[in-house]
Formats: structure tokens, C-alpha cells, sequence
């Protein structure tokens, strides 16, 4: 079985250069039809972590000590017994130890091992060593994914355990994932299923190897992205004028098309450029039927609300702006069709944003900000931080002028905290009672705040 390594690549500042890293890209090759995946998701611990939503979506996630985030996809090879299995993974360079080599060269090495197993046959093994060399020392504080790496396995069709390996050599810091793959069978199910592209040469043949630098999230934002580019092939070469759907979170039909594909002596292939403005906000599907009616392949994709705000699923955002507009705006959000969103929610930015001239909402973007210093240093067990009481205030109130503790004064040693906020001319108390860090609001104090709350979203 070939074992295929592709080029390397890093992206800096939005720009591809070739040199010292990896590449990308993917799509789930046992992708269904169905509607997008349910997230099991607790309100009262809702957090603004998006790896649980990523893997639903069948990507590769993973947080720390080794953030990653990937994606597994499959293309027709040169023979019909044979798959092009591609792995991409995506992580940012804080992830990684650099050295320095010179003044202006900082450079960091880490290895990448993929497995591939199944029942009755022996392992394909593929690992490499590769060096991501930067040339300021800005660079290697970025946390974006902009290092990607892509390795393809030839594999024949069947049910795989693929194992995956990364490790940073200087830090030893790394990751192991398993992921169970049903490599597609092309000669059965010509149509591939679409995959997230950065940069892509379509294939005339399948006697050429796979030229691409895909995507390891298929994630995009309103206002900032226009289209989200997929490449697709198809084993037979007939097969050249497609129907698109898209489907949003809850399997409602938001778009419908008819694409076209170029055919060629052993393949047909070609990007399809799906509008953002034709998904709903937050998870869709995006499906593609064959010529023949038949044969169904399909990936998801992500539409975020903008930059610096979290990636969450829209009915976990409406939750998240509990504390920055009033019910009655949060209920026509709500209210609004799946294929309706895009332009509600950008009528919603524009009605909530004080400084209208610029092109951010800074209100917005402030008020997130203080939900993320509230979830980092408010968490309690079993509540995230920016859901417990002192949280809450926090989000909606600021930090105090002045954080009181006064000592015991009762039998039962409840601990309290009080929160003075002069220019309100307001104290808001806590309490304790179990010395477990479950701070309350006292019925009092829960009732200012509410008083305060009302007054703030008015």
C-alpha cells in the first residue's frame, strides 16, 4: 500500500507560503445524509468551548496540553480496489517549543505518526519528522491553527482504526487520537464526498496524485466570508451536473442548486462554491446528489456569528446574549427562519452597535470579553463561571470598586462577599454556606441585581 506525503506549508497572515511546516484538508469520508448532528449540551454549563461541537461535526478536536483540530477525508485512486485517505490536521504555533537560530530565525520540530488497522490485515504506517521555521518571534505566539499538516494513505475500502500521533520533540508535549473510519469503496459510490479547500488544482485523472491545500475546519463568518470553497470528484466520469442541499441544525432545506462538475476520460471533478448568505447561522449540512439520484455524499459546515465571538451552535448564542439584550430582541432572533438568520442577526448587530461608523460592535465585543473573564475566574463545580451569581454580576456590573470580606459573625461561619459598585451606590452580597466556593446572591441582593439587569438592557 503507497504512503503519500505532501508538501509543507505555513500560513502567515492569511497568506500561503511554501517552506517549513505542513498542509491541509479533509472531508468525513463515511459523511451521511441525515441532518446536522445534535449536540448534547447542558444549559446550566454552557460553555464557549467549541471542540465538543467540532467533533459531532466529525472532525478531529482536541484541547490541551496539544490543541489540534482535523478532519479525515477520502478521493478516488489510480484503481478501483485502492482510496486516497487523506488526514489533515491544524494547530497553532503556541503549541509548539521554538529555538532560536539566529536573530531573526526562530524554528521548532515535531513528529506526526498516522496508523491504519482493521481485522485481518497488517497495519499501514506512515510518520515523519517536520521543522516550522519562523523568522520573528511574534510569530510563534500566534494561536491561531495557521501550521497545518496533510498526510495521504492509500487504503483499500473497509472499516479502519486510524491512530494519530503528534508530538512537539523540544517539549514533549503531544496528542493520541483514535478515530474509526469507513474508508468508501468509489467503484460502488462514485461521488466523493465534499471537502474544505484553501487551495486546490482539480484532478483530470486519477492516475494523478491529489494537488490540494484543504481546509481542517469547514468554518466561516458572516460578514467577512463570502463563499466556502469544496472540491469534489467523482469515480465516474458522467457524472458531471450535481444537486446541491443545504440543510440547516434542524434538517430544514435552506438552499437548492444544480452544480456542474468538469468530466474527463476517468473522473469528473470540480469546486463548488457555496454561498455563506444561503446557510443559516452556526451548523449546516451541505449535501450533493448524483446524475443518477442515487448516490448522496455529504459534509458540515460552520457559519459564525463574526471575529472574536464564540463558535456555537445559534440557539446556544441567544443563551449566551442572556445578559446584553433585552428578552423581546432575543425572541425575534429566535423566531426567525433557519435560512432568515444570516440577515436577522446582522439587523441585530447593526441595532446594537452605539458606535454604528466603525466596523465592529464594540459593545459586543466588550461584553464577550467580560464573559470570558467571567468563565475563567468565576467557575464553580458544576456551573460555568459566567452562569454562577458572582459571574453574572460581573458580566453585567463590571468589577467592583472594593471586595469586602467581613469575618464571622454567626455560629454557622458563613463565608460572604460583598461587592460595592459607587457609582450605582449599590453592595451586593454573597454568601457561602457550604465553604465549598458556591457563592450566592443573597434574595436581596438577587433583587438589586435584577433591578440593575432590567435598567442596563433598557
Amino acid at each position: 500500500m503507497l504512503r503519500l506525503h505532501t508538501a509543507t506549508v505555513r500560513l502567515v497572515g492569511g497568506l500561503l507560503l511554501l517552506g517549513s511546516a505542513a498542509c491541509g484538508g479533509g472531508s468525513t469520508p463515511n459523511a451521511g445524509a441525515g441532518p446536522a448532528p445534535a449536540v448534547q449540551r447542558d444549559q446550566r454549563n454552557l460553555s464557549f468551548d467549541p471542540l465538543p461541537l467540532y467533533r459531532q461535526m466529525g472532525m478531529i478536536a482536541r484541547g490541551q496540553p496539544f490543541p489540534v483540530v482535523g478532519r479525515i477525508g477520502a478521493l478516488p485512486a489510480r484503481t478501483t480496489d485502492s482510496t486516497h485517505v487523506v488526514v489533515v490536521l491544524g494547530f497553532a504555533p503556541t503549541a509548539l517549543r521554538f529555538n532560536r537560530e539566529t536573530d531573526d530565525r526562530f524554528r521548532a520540530n515535531y513528529t506526526v505518526s498516522v496508523s491504519a488497522a482493521r481485522d485481518g490485515a497488517a497495519p499501514v504506517n506512515a510518520q515523519t519528522t517536520e521543522s516550522v521555521v519562523v523568522g520573528a518571534f511574534r510569530e510563534t505566539e500566534r494561536t491561531d491553527e495557521s501550521i497545518l499538516f496533510q498526510e495521504i494513505l492509500d487504503l483499500v475500502p473497509g472499516r479502519y482504526r486510524l491512530t494519530i500521533s503528534v508530538r512537539d520533540v523540544s517539549s514533549q508535549r503531544g496528542i493520541v487520537e483514535e478515530v474509526d473510519v469507513d474508508v468508501p469503496d468509489f467503484a460502488r459510490h462514485p461521488l466523493s464526498a465534499p471537502l474544505p479547500v484553501n487551495r486546490i488544482i482539480p484532478r483530470e485523472s486519477r492516475d494523478t496524485l491529489p494537488f490540494l491545500l484543504a481546509r481542517p475546519r469547514a468554518v466561516a463568518s458572516l460578514g467577512q466570508d463570502s463563499t466556502i470553497p469544496m472540491y469534489v470528484e467523482s469515480a465516474n466520469p458522467a457524472d458531471t451536473v450535481l444537486a446541491l442541499l443545504a440543510r440547516g441544525e434542524s434538517g430544514r432545506l435552506l438552499w437548492r442548486d444544480t452544480v456542474r462538475l468538469d468530466g474527463h476520460a476517468t473522473m469528473a471533478s470540480g469546486i463548488v462554491l457555496v454561498p455563506v448568505t444561503r446557510l443559516g447561522v452556526g451548523v449546516s449540512q451541505v449535501a450533493l446528489v448524483g446524475s443518477n439520484g442515487a448516490d448522496t455524499s455529504s459534509a458540515y459546515v460552520f457559519v459564525g456569528f463574526g471575529d472574536d465571538l464564540p463558535i456555537a451552535r445559534f440557539e446556544d448564542m441567544l443563551q449566551f446574549l442572556r445578559f446584553f439584550a433585552r428578552p423581546a430582541r432575543l425572541q425575534a432572533l429566535r423566531e426567525a427562519p433557519e435560512e432568515q438568520r444570516p440577515a436577522a442577526w446582522a439587523a441585530f448587530m447593526r441595532d446594537t452597535d452605539s458606535i454604528p461608523v466603525t466596523a465592529v460592535n464594540e459593545d459586543l465585543r466588550a461584553y464577550f470579553a467580560r464573559l470570558a473573564r467571567a468563565n475563567a475566574r468565576f467557575r464553580e463545580d458544576g456551573v460555568a463561571g459566567w452562569q454562577s451569581d458572582r459571574g453574572r454580576v460581573f458580566i453585567v456590573l463590571g468589577e467592583p470598586d472594593q471586595i469586602l470580606e467581613p469575618s464571622f459573625t454567626d455560629l454557622s461561619r458563613t463565608r460572604q462577599q460583598v461587592w460595592e459598585y459607587r457609582d450605582r451606590a449599590i453592595q451586593l452580597q454573597f454568601f457561602d454556606q457550604t465553604g465549598a466556593g458556591r457563592w450566592r446572591l443573597t434574595q436581596a441582593s438577587e433583587s438589586r441585581f435584577e433591578v440593575e439587569l432590567r435598567r442596563q438592557l433598557r
